[in-house]
Order: C-alpha cells, then sequence, then structure tokens
C-alpha cells in the first residue's frame, strides 16, 4: 500500500485519535485536584483565546496511559490545564508540568 504524500501525518493522527476513543471508554481524563495545584499560593497564567499553544502530554484514563496532543489552556509553575478534542466533545484536565512538552505544530509529533 503507497503512503499519503499531501498529508503523510494523517495515519498517526488517526491512530492516535483512535487511542483515546478506546481510552475514554476507561473514564474521564485524570486531573490534579485544588490541593495538588496550590492556587493559593501559586499564580496561574490563563492563555487568550485568540492564541493557541499546542504540547505533547500523557494523559491518564482509568488505568490507561495516553500520550497525545493537546491544547495548553492554562499553567502554573508546576501544573498544566490541558484540552483534547474526542469525536467532537472537548475534554479538560490538569497534568503536573513534567508530563507536558511544548511543540510548535501537532504535525510535529503525528
Amino acid at each position: 500500500m503507497g503512503t499519503n504524500k499531501r498529508y503523510p501525518h494523517l495515519p498517526a493522527q488517526r491512530g492516535e485519535e483512535r487511542e483515546l476513543r478506546e481510552a475514554r471508554k476507561r473514564g474521564p481524563p485524570r486531573t490534579l485536584d485544588s490541593l495538588q495545584l496550590r492556587l493559593h499560593a501559586q499564580p496561574l497564567t490563563i492563555v487568550p483565546e485568540q492564541v493557541t499553544i499546542w504540547g505533547h502530554a500523557w494523559l491518564q484514563f482509568g488505568d490507561t496511559n495516553v500520550r497525545c496532543v493537546v491544547q495548553v489552556k492554562r499553567w502554573t509553575a508546576d501544573a498544566v490545564g490541558v484540552q483534547m478534542t474526542i469525536d467532537g466533545d472537548k475534554l479538560r484536565c490538569r497534568i503536573w508540568q513534567v508530563a507536558y512538552q511544548r511543540i510548535s505544530d501537532p504535525t510535529d509529533v503525528w
């Protein structure tokens, strides 16, 4: 079978979407609680709506770990609030900074 020369990232993107759909069946994305976030002691930076910051992050759905492309919505010194889209549904969770890596474009990892 040939490769898609116009969209070489498409097979990896579809694979990630399939992985996320399967992981979602195991539960909602695990998120940090307010005690872990320490919002009372740390400033929170919120990304303006017109700005898009991409990342590659480890997420946990129940007992399943998935590494996927996410959009950053907010952060503190220790944590990142991310959003991912699964079958048209936008899901958000907060993860530790160490589980996240900034990327310039989603196709960088697909």
